[in-house]
């Protein structure tokens, strides 16, 4: 029996950033999705039900990574959000992982980095079943 493939979704308002992310794990065989601010990643979050999420929590336009992350997380209960930040805010890493987040990251960050953490989650999900 085949596993069904993780969907992810990947939430930053650099497109580069989106589109390199994106192309890194669809090679790696999961359903890639992005948006490029919170109110779209809601709105792909109802809509697809991801598992996991790796969410910027500086957004430029509209609202912010942590309200994205509480939108996502009403939404598709069982999403996985992963944060990434430029700082190690302190304050907004602890709100992060109040909402639910169960990770986060500092960029720049490498590619090894960030496959490490998201197999983490994935080998949960699948614990998980």
């Amino acid at each position: 029996m085949a596993m069904r493939k993780i969907k992810l979704l990947v939430v930053d308002d650099e497109k580069d950033i989106c589109k390199f992310v994106k192309l890194i794990f669809k090679k790696k065989g999961f359903l890639v999705y992005s948006a490029f601010s919170g109110e779209a990643a809601i709105r792909i979050a109802r809509r697809t039900k991801p598992d996991i999420a790796l969410l910027d929590i500086y957004l430029k336009k509209g609202i912010d990574g942590l309200e994205t992350l509480k939108g996502i997380s009403k939404v598709a209960l069982y999403c996985k959000c992963i944060m990434v930040t430029w700082d190690k805010a302190e304050d907004k890493i602890k709100e992060a992982r109040r909402e639910g987040a169960v990770s986060y990251l500092v960029k720049p960050l490498t590619i090894e980095q960030l496959l490490k953490v998201v197999s983490r989650v994935v080998k949960g999900l699948r614990k998980r079943g």
